[in-house]
């Protein structure tokens, strides 16, 4: 199978941008050229266009010609797509307003949903390497917008069913009017329909993602205001979970009565048990886990990382062994790179080492290796789990899929088709809040200069807001992905192996050569979504 390169891609967008150029010198030479059937009249001065959720739109793009839009979500799900407005002439003088009106249906019910702004990031270096959409800010409404005709103006169109909410089709609209005349320039529409399903409140797919509590603290200036700080942070996980991505460490001590209630919680999928150095205080955080079956299955250690060689590996085994010994039948999870290292002339492997860790979790692009593929279903075969993890690495120069500010968005969604393809049940991600080395994450996404002069966002998928989290681009997408995880567990469940093998097909073939095409995944999804409504509808 062979996926559109991203050259093709290009050439495709610049044909987009001929045509629109054609139009809008229709329009300049007062043809009556209609705009997809979208209200307006002649001297409407406003353009747009919708995108699939993944597609990031340049910043001086010229716009597509998607007239309106359907979102598709199950019942427990949140979904969305983007409308991005600019002006056909330069003004700096006219003022517009943008109002989006609720999704209701036939009957009056109103679907939760949300709008954002999307802000754009620079991502420069010792290199300019451009802007991207990533931060999601919370859309105000009454906001006055000075439109450009060189400008775009994107924003995230979301969409959230709970358990409760009736399936069918809502329709909403997106209107622009200018203020200096209260002339609307357009009505644009927008409609979502929510299958007869739910997905389940206890995701299948496994999830550990860092969040920094001393980050958090120092962005919001709370370090001299206990109170305020553990808010924050319990502000921060809360947000985590309500994307189905649990972090790695319980806003409180797993010691206290307190952690029970979020050890118990079904969103949360796992968290470290804190490794001290006296060995009553680990045996105690032990037996507390242990005293629960359900937290038991959830808590894991975390005491070592990313051991490069053999000398790691003895730290490696001087841990395991204390664990042993005070821990018996502990959870253990030790990230690695490479799938071997050599040393005085003998080649080792991490996935052989590290038979103390039940939790395997290699770097995601070790699985283009035959052999590393042979040693995961070995270990599958002893009862570990197989997770995977993304960081630096694999670097923006592969064409492994990533979520790095400048990556297609695609990428980040599309890496859970790839983990469904390869039977990997868990993704780990080191950081959300990785604000160490910029002044500010809204100024540049340049988070760990010391990773590569091109790894944006690396460790940052978090804004720190005026009063809380704001959620990037890349985070949604990962959301999204968890999400559609969830959706090929359940059609594997209903219409088995076969079936699911061959969605994922349609997207994605290998790690390195996959679908660019925002459309081809998305309807994909529909479609199996359409087959799980149809399936549990009989």
């Amino acid at each position: 199978m062979f996926f559109f390169s991203n050259a093709f891609l290009s050439f495709k967008r610049a044909m987009g941008v001929f045509m629109v150029w054609v139009l809008s010198l229709g329009y300049s030479l007062g043809f009556s050229t209609d705009f997809q059937g979208v209200y307006y009249d002649r001297s409407s001065v406003v353009a747009y266009s919708f995108y699939d959720s993944t597609r990031k739109v340049g910043i001086n793009e010229y716009l597509e010609k998607t007239a309106d839009y359907d979102i598709y979500l199950a019942r427990n799900e949140t979904e969305a797509c983007q409308i991005v407005l600019r002006s056909k002439f330069n003004s700096t003088s006219r003022k517009y307003s943008v109002e989006f009106t609720d999704f209701t249906n036939e009957n009056g019910d109103v679907l939760e949903s949300t709008v954002y702004e999307e802000q754009y990031i620079t991502c420069v270096s010792n290199k300019n390497y451009g802007t991207y959409p990533d931060a999601l800010v919370p859309f105000l409404s009454g906001k006055q917008y000075t439109l450009s005709s060189q400008i775009n103006w994107p924003f995230y169109i979301q969409a959230r069913a709970d358990e409760t909410t009736p399936a069918g089709k809502y329709a909403a609209q997106v209107v622009v009017k200018s203020l200096h005349d209260d002339k609307v320039q357009l009505v644009a529409d927008v409609t979502a329909t929510v299958w007869d399903f739910a997905l389940p409140e206890t995701p299948a797919m496994d999830t550990a993602f860092g969040l920094g509590r001393g980050n958090i603290v120092k962005a919001h200036h709370a370090a001299d205001d206990p109170e305020r700080a553990q808010a924050l942070y319990e502000q921060y996980y809360e947000f985590m979970l309500d994307h189905k991505i649990s972090p790695y460490t319980l806003p409180v001590d797993i010691l206290s009565d307190e952690a029970d209630a979020y050890m118990s919680d079904p969103r949360v999928k796992s968290f470290i048990i804190p490794y001290p150095g006296d060995d009553v205080l680990l045996q105690e955080y032990y037996q507390k886990v242990q005293s629960n079956p359900e937290w038991a299955k959830k808590g894991y250690f975390y005491p070592i990382d990313e051991p490069w060689n053999l000398t790691d590996y003895a730290r490696y085994t001087a841990i395991t062994d204390r664990l042993d010994r005070l821990c018996p039948g502990y959870n253990m999870v030790t990230p690695f790179t490479g799938v071997s290292f050599k040393e005085n002339g003998t080649t080792y492997y991490g996935a052989y080492l590290q038979a103390k860790s039940n939790i395997v979790c290699p770097i995601s692009s070790n699985f283009s290796n035959k052999d590393f593929l042979m040693q995961m279903d070995e270990r599958r075969a002893d009862g570990s789990k197989i997770w995977w993890y993304i960081c630096c690495a694999p670097n923006p120069k592969t064409k492994y899929a990533n979520i790095f500010t400048q990556s297609e968005g695609i990428e980040g969604r599309l890496l859970m088709w790839q983990q469904k393809k390869l039977n990997v049940t868990g993704l780990l991600y080191w950081d959300t809040t990785y604000w160490n080395d910029v002044t500010s994450p809204w100024a540049s996404a340049w988070t760990t200069p010391w990773t590569g002069n091109d790894t944006f966002g690396d460790g940052s998928l978090l804004y720190p807001g005026q009063d809380g989290p704001v959620a990037s681009l890349r985070l949604e997408y990962v959301s999204d992905g968890i999400e559609d995880f969830e959706y090929l567990t359940i059609a594997e469940r209903l219409f088995g192996s076969e079936y699911v093998a061959k969605k994922i097909a349609e997207v994605t073939n290998t790690l390195e050569d996959y679908t660019r095409n925002d459309s081809v995944l998305a309807n994909v999804r529909v479609a199996v979504g359409n087959d799980i409504a149809a399936a549990l509808s009989e």
